[in-house]
């Protein structure tokens, strides 16, 4: 797949769950409008906004990006600070976490610099998000949290899910090693996110892996490599 492709790709990815949340709300709104409360009928406009603004802004963001690609036939490596865009990423997610009553828990004990390219470390958050969510029932969590190794900082994305099958965990991470449970969910269905997910983790010298058990979510693992001037936590 050539660069205009992949990028193309990762717009309409990235925004199908927006548009999808969008005409969901809408047709609850449209089919049970005499059944709902004026409040409540403000309510779901309300929330109908937020996701129309988030979604506009990440439509922003991600065409800024696709103009700098087009420009360069190299990712952009470089140092940035990861816990920023962890939270820049949640923060565009937040209608829909509110939606489905899920709750974002951190664990970083101080800001880490990595070494990679930005918006694909980006993009790579998006995705396992999303995936996140789809596997929470309502009133779920998601916990973020990360480890640093030798010259790595290995990222966690936990959910408290239905977690997967082995034959899904095989299928969709075929690098893990170690998996817990033998029951699962389609929450993580979404195989073109992970193939991209993995494609910026190799172009990025990082890598991606999961656990799941059942009844108790899953653990998604990926790394990045540590500045190789200055592999500390500032």
């Amino acid at each position: 797949m050539n660069t205009a492709c992949k990028i193309n790709s990762i717009i309409a990815h990235d925004l199908r769950d927006s548009l999808s949340s969008i005409s969901g709300v809408s047709d609850i709104l449209i089919h049970n409008w005499k059944e709902f409360e004026e409040g409540e009928k403000l309510e779901i406009l309300k929330e109908i906004r937020d996701i129309s603004g988030s979604t506009m802004q990440l439509l922003s963001d991600l065409l800024d990006w696709s103009k700098k690609m087009e420009k360069i036939t190299e990712p952009d490596i470089r140092a940035f600070e990861a816990i920023t865009v962890f939270r820049m990423v949640n923060n565009h997610a937040k209608p829909f976490l509110k939606r489905k009553k899920v709750v974002i828990t951190e664990n970083f004990p101080a800001p880490v610099t990595i070494w990679g390219d930005e918006n694909m470390f980006g993009a790579i958050i998006r995705n396992l998000l999303a995936n996140a969510v789809k596997s929470c029932v309502n009133g779920g969590e998601i916990k973020f949290s990360y480890e640093l190794t030798d010259a790595v900082c290995t990222f966690c994305i936990s959910d408290n899910g239905i977690g997967m099958t082995k034959q899904q965990i095989d299928q969709l991470f075929p690098d893990t090693c170690h998996v817990a449970g033998t029951t699962g969910s389609a929450g993580y269905n979404n195989g073109f996110g992970l193939i991209l997910c993995r494609d910026f983790l190799r172009i990025n010298n990082g890598s991606l892996r999961a656990e799941s058990s059942e009844g108790k979510g899953t653990n998604v693992y990926f790394s990045f490599p540590l500045p190789p001037a200055s592999p500390t936590i500032k």
